[in-house]
């Protein structure tokens, strides 16, 4: 990134978010002169990102854990193993981090902001060069989850953002009972364009393009993905402030879906109560498509395309229900097949974590055309 540590020092989170803004700024003239979005671009990357543990300040010492783990992924050992990570706090919660890659001789650099609920991890570099620092210090340290959505939940977020349309989007479609895999990628979308592949093909969103005007040209343009990403690609010379609070609004957006999504809130603990009634609240997590066929061997799709992964360790209750353990969250919970769903049940170490993360699998790379939706029911002892 063109800013050192010196230059954000006493920050706040909106101060830091304007000046990486500033790297990004183009003049009237430059905009009206862009015709495409270019990856190798300058790009303003924020990655939201959830939290089971307070480990801003000491992501080198949480690597080296890791490292030392003799349950964790061997990639992840050997990540920590050849990089050296260096933070320094800039203001309250806002730290600068640093991971470097002697093999590469490179350094890569974010800002780290504690939002509270979630941690922000900002930063200017070109995404592949992220990929392997940035992006794999996020994925390999197990108290960090990016938070996700859904395509339903993506889409109507980045319809949200004022004065805004969509310019461009990928679309994916697969499914365990169909043939058929398509992936679809549009620039310069117009309207229709992203209903028209949904009702075509019933491929859903994954990554979607807007560009957003500031009367009345287009001032702001940037994506938005369901992994907890979002890019600032260009912002007009005196829109910055209407930059941030795009970036600022939206993030919040993407938190309070996923929040509405996978937070448990129930108490799902047993409670024995005389004379021997059991109260339970809990939380399910259903994957759902009204539109489906019954699913006869889903079952054994799950195992094959799912379970198989080293992530799980997996036990089987009668013919319609699976006790996940996740390896990498250390957490418990139920899956249960119910005739074309599956359902997530949470149990007492369960948290939005590893729900999450089995939410994203499936969506990901086992089947796209579920919808998601949660419940939280309180059993009262009778």
């Amino acid at each position: 990134m063109n800013i050192d540590p010196s230059d954000i020092q006493g920050h706040n989170e909106r101060e830091v978010i304007l000046e990486l803004i500033s790297e990004v700024t183009k003049s009237g003239a430059e905009m009206d002169k862009k015709e495409t979005r270019n990856s190798k671009s300058t790009d303003l990357k924020l990655y939201i990102v959830d939290y089971s543990e307070d480990i801003q300040g000491c992501f080198d010492e949480a690597g080296l854990s890791v490292t030392e783990d003799e349950n964790a992924k061997k990639a992840a050992q050997k990540f920590f193993n050849k990089v050296v990570i260096d933070e320094e706090q800039t203001d309250d919660g806002v730290t600068f981090l640093s991971v470097s890659y002697p093999r590469y001789d490179r350094i890569d650099e974010a800002v780290v902001v504690d939002r509270g609920d979630t941690l922000w991890f900002l930063s200017t570099e070109l995404k592949h060069w992220l990929e392997d620092t940035i992006e794999k210090v996020i994925k390999y340290l197990p108290q960090l989850e990016r938070v996700y959505l859904s395509s339903d939940d993506l889409e109507d977020s980045m319809r949200g953002i004022v004065d805004s349309e969509i310019a461009g989007f990928t679309a994916e479609y697969h499914s365990q009972h169909k043939d058929r895999d398509a992936t679809l990628q549009f620039h310069g979308a117009e309207n229709g364009d992203l209903e028209k592949a949904e009702g075509t093909f019933s491929a859903t969103p994954t990554r979607i393009e807007f560009n957003q005007s500031n009367s009345p040209t287009t001032a702001i343009q940037g994506s938005g993905s369901n992994d907890g990403f979002l890019k600032l690609e260009s912002v007009r010379e005196g829109s910055e402030g209407k930059a941030a609070d795009t970036l600022l609004n939206t993030s919040e957006e993407f938190v309070s879906r996923d929040t509405e999504r996978f937070k448990i809130s129930a108490d799902t603990s047993w409670k024995l109560f005389e004379p021997g009634f059991v109260v339970d609240e809990y939380t399910s997590i259903e994957l759902h498509d009204p539109e489906r066929d019954e699913a006869e061997s889903l079952d054994k799709e799950l195992e094959e395309d799912v379970f198989s992964k080293n992530r799980y360790q997996v036990g089987r209750w009668g013919g319609d229900t699976f006790f996940v353990y996740d390896k990498e969250h250390e957490e418990v919970f139920e899956v249960g097949i119910e005739s074309n769903e599956l359902v997530l049940h949470a149990r007492e170490t369960t948290t939005a974590l590893s729900l999450r993360a089995f939410t994203r699998i499936v969506l990901d790379s086992f089947d796209s055309t579920y919808s998601v939706r949660k419940k939280e029911t309180r059993v009262k002892a009778q």
